[in-house]
Parts: structure tokens; sequence; C-alpha cells
């Protein structure tokens, strides 16, 4: 259960992201663009998800997909000057094992891909970016640790 949860916190992380991510383009915020890379144990991350989450109520949430280890937010979507907490996820592939029969019904959805990435860097993050005010804004997140496959 607790890792249902787990999953499902991740995938709430990644939908509210690409709506916010989607929505930003015509206000006056005054925005700058974010980029980077991620790798896992030195080799770039296939694919996943990166979201920042605002340390202040008035600094806006962003993310993006990272594709082959980059990372990308257009200025029109991007960051507000701010610290952000950092939440990196990348489904391990496959989704849990069904083990409640219930959930076998026609129409229940699918069980969520599992979290591959360590907690820390998620679920627990201890990563933080501070965006600035016409800064580069390049963030490289060399992430250590074992890819969770089970």
């Amino acid at each position: 259960m607790h890792r249902l949860l787990r999953a499902g916190s991740a995938v709430a992380a990644v939908l509210l992201t690409l709506t916010l991510v989607g929505c930003g383009a015509s206000d006056d915020l005054p925005r700058e663009g974010v980029s980077g890379t991620v790798t896992l144990n030195d080799k770039p991350l296939a694919s996943g998800f990166i979201t920042f989450m605002p340390a202040a109520s008035e600094v806006t949430q962003g993310g993006g997909i990272i594709q082959e280890g980059k990372y990308s937010i257009p200025r029109d979507q991007g960051l507000v000057p701010g610290n952000y907490k950092v939440l990196i996820t990348s489904s391990g592939g496959g989704s849990e094992k069904q083990t409640d029969h219930l959930t076998d019904m026609p129409g229940m959805p699918p069980v969520p891909a599992k979290e591959a990435i360590p907690a820390q860097y998620n679920a627990k993050s201890t990563l933080t970016a501070e965006v600035k005010a016409g800064g580069e804004n390049v963030f490289n997140f060399p992430l250590k640790g074992s890819l969770r496959t089970k």
C-alpha cells in the first residue's frame, strides 16, 4: 500500500506540473528559462520528469520532461526568480503487480508505474535550486544510488 501511495503522489505531481506548465504563457510574471542535465550514477537519465516546487508562496511551480539526461523549460513557461525544492521522477518501466482482484475489473485504471529513482530525489527530496533574474539558470543534477526496479 505504501508503494501505491508513493507512486500515486509522483503521478499527481507530474499531472499538476503539466497543468501548470501549460498555463502561464499569458501572465506577466518575471519568468526565467531553466535547463540542465540529470544523470544517475554518471549516466544520462533516459527519461523522467523534473519539478521545481517553490520555497515561497509568491513563486510559481514549474517543471519539464527529462529526455536522454537533458531538460529545458523555456522562458515563457519558466520559473519566477526564487528558491525551489527539486523533485526528479522516473518510472521503472512497468506498473506495480496487481494484488487486488477488484483492480482487474473492466474500466478500472491501471496502477501507476513504480518510481525508479531513490526517494531522496523525489518523495524525500534534498535537491534545491535558486533561479536568478537574468542568470544562466542551468541546474545539473548528478544523482547517485540504485535504480529501483522491484
